[in-house]
């Protein structure tokens, strides 16, 4: 971790934009808004803010909980930067693929366990909502992705930072207006924007393929 002597704020700014739009993208807080208003239904307009607003600070505590322990997983692991790309690519390449062909956020037997929940009037707002909903595999493979990127800049560390708060208080809001949208905006238009999630996540996810398997390329055809 260093201090650089000097700040480059464009170069910042557009490492906040690619982190924001990346974790964004495969957060898609418009795919939980179908899953939140039904889970949430019947219940009063307090409760149902009272809910976003729990699921969006336990989606906040484990992307930063991963932020701060990625650099130790890694190291623990003995897992290199290059192989953290691939398998990030990968696995957001993976979810990227469920959002092009309309796949749910959950599956069958998810989706049934949280209605129970729901019914019973259990607490949500970790799960599913937090985990996996907002906070899935692929969001922890940007972040830890994005902190190996950083290249050890306190500055860029707390730009990841606020791109996170960014993202969750935007699933914040959506979840609030979540009716909202549902009503103006209908099924049809909110699979539309998630697939264009999808694909931008497409490109990040082959982006990170990319930086992990070209270093390798290089190590092969140099012998170095």
């Amino acid at each position: 971790m260093h201090f650089p002597l000097t700040i480059n704020f464009h170069d910042l700014i557009m490492f906040f934009v690619g982190t924001f739009i990346s974790l964004f993208s495969i957060v898609d807080p418009l795919m939980a808004a179908p899953l939140f208003v039904t889970l949430t239904d019947g219940q009063s307009s307090e409760k149902r803010n009272q809910v976003a607003r729990r699921a969006s600070l336990f989606a906040f505590a484990i992307l930063g909980i991963f932020f701060i322990t990625g650099s130790l997983i890694l190291n623990f692991f003995q897992i290199s930067i290059d192989a953290l790309r691939i398998a990030g690519g990968l696995m957001i390449l993976t979810s990227a693929y469920g959002m092009l062909n309309k796949e749910d956020s959950l599956d069958e037997v998810e989706e049934k366990e949280a209605k129970k929940k729901a019914n019973k009037h259990d607490d949500i707002a970790f799960s599913p909502l937090a985990m996996p909903i907002l906070s899935g595999p692929g969001a922890i493979a940007v972040i830890i992705g994005m902190t190996a990127n950083a290249g050890g800049s306190v500055f860029k560390y707390l730009v990841i930072l606020l791109a996170i708060m960014a993202v969750c208080f935007s699933s914040y809001i959506t979840m609030r207006v979540s009716e909202t949208i549902m009503n103006r905006m209908g099924p049809t238009i909110v699979k539309a924007f998630t697939r264009i999630m999808g694909f931008i996540l497409l490109c990040v996810g082959v982006q990170f393929l990319v930086n992990g398997i070209s270093p390798l390329l290089f190590t092969a055809l140099h012998g170095k």
